[in-house]
């Protein structure tokens, strides 16, 4: 009989609760969404526009841009070394002195002196050669009686090669330059391609981030509103006279807890559209700053064929990093053959040709004053250069050695030493990319799975809370059971978020390890768009990936 009362009891209070609850719809107004920062402006930003605005726009792009250039001018500046170059010397003397025998010329000799000189040199790159010309002229005004010619002109063409047979021959230190700064602008533009990939990979990290903010806040939201929906209920029951009040502060403290973490993915969806304007926009203003981006892609969570053997091929054939230690490890063998050739001995060919030629008015000869003086210039002494009438040529070698040669030899040992560090280090390399590429190629399966998994026990939470909401209406469970049940379906909410975001992080760092290492930074490095990916793919920096569990254990 008392079971029947208490049946008949319980089924009053759920038909009071229902009618209350219909009144209490009817009568008061729902309660209000959290207000919202209206932006003065939206954009409707699909992945690729993102991505387009970065290249076209982003800052580091900008900088990094010159490195190129830069290195290209020290490519020139290392070639100036072999620019012909021109030289002369004009002077102008005048001497007094005193005679001190009868070969003076005479008890006081004044002599003038005007001297025109001109040459240049032309070093040859191929050999190491120089190439000489010099073409010297003067004018001497003398008191001296022993001068044939007064004025004198005298001029002189003299040709000169200096050819290195051994050291220098195929290596010297200017054509190690120019290798030097060739290699360095090619790895230049390798590290400035691997900026436009980090910046990219960025990019679509920060999109992503984006994506899951705006989903987390629309969770935290339905939370929310679970949470308050709980609390109307508890507060009809406690005017019904069917729970307690002080069961009502559970379901008060819940809104509470869920009322943060609606504030905290607001704060996250702010930070999340602050970063990706940074990557997008290309100076600082306040009308960047009030739009409000509004993503149009997201990402579905499809399987991602992994084939770890070709993934490790790629990536130590292509990574930006394997591709600058390569280019280092030659520059190594090439200072190992400069360094041996300085160790032979400096032996250099010279070679010279030339001609000399005198002239002016000539006043006397061995016999004595010609009266009248015979006339002549400057054109009688460039005749005879141009003419080769007075020819001189010069053929031989120049040979040095240093004993017992201890700073050439310490060179080319400390430049062995380091080609085989250089090895060494790469090889370290190759074992690590090998190493992070598996590791990557790992993580994607792993994140696909959890993907699932995290699906699976987000549909069985709804399932649970719907069954326990029906059980506390009919008076079966309990308070706190919903309660947990709302916990437990909050959690797995932002559970499956975190591990569709991390699945699409874990893809585009598979990727990357195919393409380049890690910045200085830390952060992804690289993407890459496969033929086959229909995939959205993302690259998330460290510190948004820690938070983004740093939200899921807030649960």
């Amino acid at each position: 009989m008392r079971l029947r009362i208490r049946a008949a009891a319980g089924l009053l209070a759920v038909i009071a609760l229902f009618t209350c609850s219909s009144v209490q719809a009817q009568v008061q107004p729902p309660p209000a969404a959290p207000p919202a920062v209206q932006p003065q402006t939206q954009l409707q930003l699909g992945l690729d526009e993102a991505v387009k605005r970065a290249l076209d726009n982003n800052t580091d792009i900008a900088v990094s841009r010159y490195d190129p250039e830069l290195s290209q001018q020290n490519v020139v500046a290392a070639k100036g070394y072999y620019d012909p170059y021109l030289f002369s010397n004009l002077s102008y003397a005048s001497q007094k002195s005193p005679g001190t025998s009868f070969l003076s010329g005479g008890t006081k000799v004044d002599t003038t002196r005007d001297v025109w000189n001109f040459g240049g040199a032309v070093p040859i790159e191929p050999t190491g050669a120089t190439f000489q010309v010099t073409f010297n002229n003067n004018k001497q005004d003398t008191t001296s009686t022993f001068s044939f010619f007064n004025p004198t002109y005298s001029s002189g063409l003299n040709l000169s090669l200096t050819q290195p047979l051994l050291r220098n021959l195929q290596y010297d230190s200017a054509r190690q330059q120019i290798y030097i700064a060739k290699k360095n602008r090619e790895m230049s533009d390798v590290q400035f391609h691997a900026t436009i990939i980090n910046t990219v990979a960025t990019v679509k990290g920060y999109y992503y981030d984006l994506v899951y903010a705006f989903d987390n806040l629309d969770a935290a939201r339905q939370n929310l509103g679970l949470a308050q929906r709980l609390l109307n209920e508890n507060q009809i029951r406690v005017k019904v006279g069917t729970m307690a009040p002080l069961d009502v502060v559970q379901a008060q403290s819940e809104v509470a807890a869920r009322e943060t973490d609606v504030i905290t993915a607001e704060n996250q969806l702010a930070q999340a559209q602050d970063n990706l304007k940074q990557a997008i926009f290309p100076a600082n203003d306040p009308a960047t700053w009030a739009i409000q981006i509004q993503p149009t892609d997201h990402p579905g969570a499809d399987p991602v064929p992994v084939d770890l053997d070709a993934a490790v091929r790629i990536a130590l054939q292509n990574r930006t990093d394997v591709v600058n230690a390569r280019k280092n490890l030659e520059i190594a063998d090439y200072n190992v053959k400069y360094n041996r050739s300085q160790l032979l001995p400096q032996l250099d060919l010279v070679a010279a040709w030339g001609a000399a030629g005198a002239g002016g008015p000539q006043i006397r000869d061995a016999n004595g004053p010609l009266v009248p003086p015979i006339p002549g210039g400057y054109g009688d002494a460039v005749s005879q250069v141009f003419g080769a009438d007075f020819p001189t040529w010069t053929v031989g070698a120049n040979i040095s050695y240093s004993i017992p040669n201890r700073s050439y030899k310490a060179a080319a040992a400390s430049a062995r030493i380091s080609r085989d560090q250089a090895q060494a280090a790469f090889r370290r390399l190759e074992l690590q990319i090998a190493a992070e590429v598996r590791t990557a190629g790992r993580a994607v399966e792993t994140g696909f799975k959890t993907v699932e998994s995290s699906k699976a026990a987000r549909i069985l939470a709804e399932q649970r809370l719907d069954a326990e909401e029906k059980k506390f209406a009919a008076g079966m469970s309990t308070n706190f059971l919903v309660t947990q049940a709302q916990r437990d379906l909050a959690l797995q909410r932002v559970i499956e978020l975190t591990a569709i975001s991390n699945y699409h992080k874990s893809i585009v760092n598979f990727q990357r390890t195919q393409e380049a290492g890690l910045t200085a930074a830390g952060n992804v490095a690289v993407l890459s768009s496969s033929a086959s990916s229909n995939q959205a793919a993302a690259a998330i920096r460290s510190s948004a990936a820690a938070a983004s569990v740093g939200s899921t254990g807030g649960f």
